[in-house]
């Protein structure tokens, strides 16, 4: 079964940027900031419940904060999240805890953002970023729980289960 971690935003903000999602034709997963990319659980579901529950549900809430945009090359473009020490630390307690419970995972440096719109060419790249306009969020929150997303039949990612933190 494929699972990812990610955080949730707060509803406006979620809202805000699911409008340019939707317009810019992004997967419809809901919108989030991945904190562990798609990996295989082979498992049951409820053993990966318990991991996350007993590694993660130890980690203080903290504040999430970010402002304006970025983008990968001209094939992905996000909102900017910043990388503070929570948040890296929470990234690799994550990705520990998954690797010893024999998880492969992703190894490639922790970008946090927010996807708007992904697997662009450079045409339609330029067209989604003079669309966003003056578009130039600024945001923070208080993350108190992390969600567990799965990869349903039906070939969507539902968010499956909320690890809460302290």
């Amino acid at each position: 079964m494929d699972f990812f971690l990610g955080i949730r935003l707060p509803r406006d903000f979620e809202e805000t940027c699911e409008r340019y999602r939707r317009a810019f034709k992004a997967p419809k997963t809901v919108t989030h900031i991945t904190l562990v990319p798609p990996f295989s659980w082979d498992e049951p579901k409820e053993k990966l419940k318990e991991l996350l529950d007993s590694t993660l549900g130890k980690t203080p809430s903290f504040r999430v904060a970010g402002s304006g945009l970025g983008s990968f090359g001209t094939r992905v473009l996000f909102v900017n999240v910043d990388l503070t020490p929570e948040l890296l630390a929470l990234h690799e307690g994550a990705t520990e805890a998954l690797r010893q419970a024999g998880v492969v995972v992703d190894t490639r440096p922790y970008n946090p953002h927010i996807t708007l719109a992904t697997r662009l060419d450079a045409k339609t790249f330029a067209k989604y970023k003079a669309e966003l306009g003056d578009f130039s969020p600024e945001y923070s929150f208080t993350c108190s729980h992390l969600s567990l997303f799965h990869f349903t039949p039906e070939k969507r990612w539902h968010e499956w289960y909320r690890v809460a933190l302290k």
